[in-house]
């Protein structure tokens, strides 16, 4: 178990910030996000300049609903790692849930000039898209997240879902199939 291993390390090393930041990530994953969020906050301790420690510290406060917070961190993040394309795209994400959309495609278009493979950006990109009632331009960004990674099971779920709104049930279905064959979450 990743949590255990990363607990080990950590009774050796209490200041080991790599295990605290990914102890931090496991634990967001658990949905454990008060017990992240102390971790995250103990590798920024150590190290203070830790963007991806910070970037995942935005990822926490964003569940949390502390969405300006979750900014500031991705904006620290970005302030120490301009090029960090995760955080740019965290950051996208985030203003979109503020329904701040054109700064939210800028921060996407931006993780994209820092890494034109990057899926997760692309599938980001076409769900604002899509939230804007643009879905031709939506299939073309999941389109690209599925040429970067095709078995992307979020983009082929995303990708349905804006056939299905564009009145195309058949082809939304295929994608919804692979989706779950991928990730039977969906």
């Amino acid at each position: 178990d990743a949590l255990a291993s990363f607990d080990r390390a950590l009774a050796l090393k209490p200041d080991y910030a790599e295990a605290l930041n990914n102890r931090g990530k496991a634990l967001r994953g658990l949905k454990r996000l008060d017990e992240a969020l102390a971790s995250l906050e103990g590798a920024l301790a150590v190290r203070p300049g830790y963007a991806e420690a910070l970037n995942n510290r935005g990822n926490v406060l964003r569940d949390l609903g502390r969405m300006d917070e979750a900014l500031a961190c991705f904006d620290h993040a970005l302030a120490l790692n301009p090029q960090m394309a995760a955080a740019l795209c965290n950051r996208g994400s985030t203003l979109q849930d503020l329904a701040r959309f054109d700064e939210a495609l800028a921060s996407f278009d931006r993780a994209l000039a820092v890494n034109q493979n990057y899926p997760e950006a692309w599938d980001h990109r076409g769900n604002l898209l899509r939230q804007l009632k643009r879905f031709d331009e939506a299939l073309e960004n999941f389109a690209k997240a599925l040429a970067a990674n095709p078995n992307f099971a979020a983009a082929l779920y995303n990708r349905g879902c804006t056939l299905w709104d564009m009145q195309q049930p058949d082809e939304a279905m295929i994608s919804f199939e692979r989706a779950v064959s991928l990730r039977p979450s969906y």
